[in-house]
């Protein structure tokens, strides 16, 4: 994925993500600083980056600095100190380490009063996909500065999605969809436990892979239309039949002694949809008891 021109640029932190974004910049072409407070992990990235054990010596002559540490207190840490805040004035800074959109307001907050123009970025990847299409990662900020580094953010992932200039968008989007992911496959675990309980083997439902997920993709085409358009009647299921389809999920698990806190947690939350009036809705309609406490 070599780029067009070469980027002098710093890496801030160098545990897995941060070392394989580092090699993933380099590898195409760009001239690499790395730094991790730890020195040694900063010299053991290798793939042609240079390690600094000074960060301000790290940044210098650098017109782009990502960082991607374990936190944004990590970061507010580091950039305390007025040398770093100076060193990295009039530079761009695109911000890799997870976090709430909260956290992206706060580091907005903190470029624009230090100078520094200022991305949030969101990497939907383990490290071994960084550079693959396997990658995405999410930017929000200021069109302009993403457009100026595009080609050279490349380097990490040919997908690459400007959100929005609202500085938390990015993290939201992150946020929303790992929530599906981790909600979704903790699912599958206890659908797999509940098959195993019954003596059935759980290949056998995860030989269904294409079913459920059908399923979930219906839905959430249908969500969206839905939310958008803030009606949710339909003729297909009514919340009522989801209810007692769940209910049943609940039973098999008590009775096949697994736990039954998952399965108790939906339905607690699908019958407080029911309890607003909701019953004779189509599944979506749940939405509108998760929008609000």
């Amino acid at each position: 994925m070599a780029s067009s021109r070469s980027t002098k640029l710093a890496v801030v932190g160098c545990g897995l993500m941060g070392s394989a974004l580092a090699r993933a910049f380099a590898a195409a072409g760009h001239e690499v600083a790395v730094w991790n407070r730890t020195a040694g992990k900063a010299r053991a990235v290798g793939g042609g980056t240079v390690a600094f054990e000074d960060l301000r010596q790290a940044v210098a002559g650098r017109e782009l600095v990502v960082v991607s540490l374990s936190n944004y207190a990590a970061w507010a840490e580091l950039c305390a100190s007025g040398d770093v805040a100076s060193a990295l004035s009039g530079k761009t800074l695109v911000q890799l380490t997870s976090g709430s959109p909260a956290d992206a307001r706060g580091g907005l907050e903190w470029a624009r009063a230090n100078g520094v123009d200022y991305l949030d970025a969101a990497i939907l990847a383990y490290p071994a996909f960084v550079a693959t299409d396997y990658a995405t990662v999410f930017y929000a900020g200021s069109r302009a500065v993403f457009d100026r580094h595009h080609d050279t953010l490349q380097a990490l992932a040919r997908n690459s999605v400007f959100v929005d200039e609202k500085i938390g968008s990015a993290a939201t989007l992150d946020c929303a969809i790992l929530e599906a992911y981790y909600g979704g496959s903790l699912a599958v675990l206890h659908a797999a436990a509940m098959c195993k309980a019954e003596g059935l083997d759980p290949k056998a439902f995860f030989a269904q892979k294409n079913a459920f997920l059908g399923l979930i993709s219906v839905t959430a085409d249908a969500a969206g239309d839905m939310i958008s358009r803030d009606t949710f009647s339909g003729d297909q299921c009514s919340l009522d039949t989801h209810v007692a389809a769940i209910e049943h999920i609940v039973r098999l698990s008590a009775d096949a002694r697994i736990s039954t806190r998952f399965p108790r947690e939906l339905l607690e939350n699908y019958r407080r949809a029911v309890g607003a009036g909701l019953g004779g809705q189509e599944l979506p309609a749940v939405f509108r008891t998760l929008e609000r406490e």
